[in-house]
């Protein structure tokens, strides 16, 4: 009877079975089959620090509301390749379009927004924004005042709170402040400012400093050109790079954006070394406003001073020290115009330290730099002028143009035109043969370095990329014009991909020109 019984109860199944499969057969297309249905949802997302060895051992697990995850990644530098764990209700989950697995999968999360959760249909999809924060790398400074900052020449007693985010007070210490900048304070309503410690201390894990400098970089919405400028100076080898990091600035209390901390341009061991006797110059458009300047007799360029110091002092008109460096200029530019310029011992070359020349103009040719600081430092008396730091970046890499009349439009191809070769003392040092030679090697030298630069960007880019979101809403200027500035592009990241488009334009280029001109002087 069990056996019968068995027998039977299979052959119920077999028909069945046939039955289903009969009206499958007889299903004439998609319409008539039912797709199964999922409630499409994430229950986690997030980082485990076993798959992510950047976090240091910290998981970073998301917080879900709505249909955005909130993720903060503590201490991670970039986010360019990083292993996602989740789980929910779905199919399939895909970033840009492309499938990922929980726990294998290796994602760019810098470039991707949007997680896509999908079900047995392409159909049926359930999206969640993704907003990662990088925590610990954006420090806060904080300037408390007796008042408003008005003066760029006077300082005002100051108190300085620096934070590593979200919460580690580093320090808290006395010292004062001031505006800084020339037309850039004056100008601007977000503007620079100076501060001096009454004691040096470590800033941002910086060498210990009295001075340091904030630069609004109000006039360059990718806020990374400079950032490109000193990788690049770093790359190049130019005798010293301030270091610098991006930081959100409080003014008395209030929000005020995103800075860049920066070392003063100044003497220092660690910074421009020098002896007592030696000079810091500046070419400088707003040498009128200073106490203390000169102009060369020949090239009739003005001169003010950063060291010696004016303020208390140390030079004053017609002094001995403000003499010899006068002088000094004088001879060196008559040595450029002279017959016997290219001499080694006679020439230019006496009083100009051509390495530091060369990597100067470099780094502002590549960068097509159309308004930066001129610095120059004669290490003491009796040596050769040096020409650094590289300073000055909101009008580099296609922010601007100026052209033989003063600030215009933006050229055609503006990535192909030279620049430096033309203004100041480059139109004589690119007459000699030698001055070009040290050009073309000194550049195959750096275009073999030029990845530390995009990497520097990159990371830094990582680094602000939320901070720069409040940036922006303290600043509405994304989609209007800025000072000379010619394009706008409605964003931070279009400004971003500008940016970094005509650097690769400018290289390719700028591989060929100082070919060719290391080709015609031969």
């Amino acid at each position: 009877m069990k056996s019968f019984k068995a027998i039977k109860i299979a052959c119920l199944c077999l028909a069945f079975v046939l039955a289903a499969a009969s009206c499958q057969e007889k299903s004439d297309g998609p319409d008539d089959y039912v797709v199964p249905s999922i409630d499409l949802k994430l229950d986690t997302f997030g980082f485990l620090a076993v798959n992510n060895p950047l976090l240091d051992g910290e998981d970073a697990w998301g917080r879900i509301e709505g249909d955005t995850v909130y993720i903060d990644c503590p201490g991670v530098t970039s986010l360019n390749q990083m292993i996602p764990t989740f789980s929910g209700s779905y199919v399939k989950v895909l970033v840009d379009g492309v499938k990922i697995t929980p726990g294998q999968s290796v994602v760019n999360f810098s470039k991707a927004r949007e997680v896509v959760l999908q079900g047995y249909s392409d159909s049926k999809t359930k999206k969640y924004s993704l907003c990662i924060r990088i925590q610990n790398l954006i420090p806060k400074v904080s300037l408390r005042t007796g008042s408003e900052i008005t003066s760029r020449t006077e300082y005002q007693t100051a108190t300085v709170t620096v934070t590593n985010y979200p919460y580690d007070v580093d320090f808290t210490a006395s010292g004062k402040a001031k505006g800084r900048g020339n037309a850039t304070f004056l100008s601007y309503p977000k503007k620079s400012y100076k501060f001096k410690l009454d004691e040096s201390r470590k800033v941002c894990g910086f060498r210990k400093n009295r001075d340091w400098v904030l630069l609004a970089e109000y006039c360059d919405k990718s806020l990374m050109r400079t950032t490109y400028m000193n990788a690049l100076s770093k790359a190049a080898g130019c005798e010293w790079t301030p270091e610098s990091a991006h930081v959100e600035l409080y003014l008395n209390g209030s929000y005020n954006g995103v800075y860049l901390l920066t070392e003063q341009v100044e003497e220092a061991n660690h910074k421009i070394e020098i002896s007592d006797d030696g000079f810091i110059i500046e070419d400088d458009n707003y040498y009128s406003w200073e106490p203390l300047y000169f102009r060369t007799s020949l090239y009739g360029r003005p001169y003010t001073f950063k060291y010696p110091d004016v303020s208390d002092g140390a030079i004053t008109k017609n002094d001995d020290n403000y003499t010899y460096i006068k002088t000094f200029m004088d001879e060196m530019e008559a040595a450029l115009r002279s017959g016997n310029f290219q001499d080694p011992e006679k020439g230019y070359r006496k009083y100009i330290d051509v390495p530091s020349f060369v990597r100067w103009y470099l780094v502002m040719e590549l960068l097509s730099c159309q308004d930066p600081n001129f610095f120059y430092v004669l290490p003491t008396r009796g040596a050769r002028l040096k020409m650094y730091p590289a300073w000055d970046a909101e009008w580099t890499l296609g922010n601007a143009y100026a052209g033989p009349c003063g600030w215009t439009s933006l050229p055609s191809d503006f990535e192909k035109m030279e620049n430096w070769r033309k203004k100041r003392y480059f139109p004589e040092l690119f007459r000699d043969p030698y001055f070009v030679e040290q050009v073309y090697l000194t550049w195959q030298e750096l275009k073999g370095n030029l990845d530390s630069v995009r990497d520097a960007v990159a990371q830094e880019t990582e680094t602000i990329r939320l901070a720069q979101a409040d940036n922006f809403k303290k600043w509405d200027i994304l989609n209007r014009y800025v000072s000379v500035e010619q394009i706008l592009f409605g964003s931070w990241e279009k400004e971003l991909e500008y940016a970094a488009s005509w650097f690769e334009k400018r290289i390719v280029w700028f591989d060929s020109y100082i070919s060719d001109l290391y080709d015609s002087s031969r």
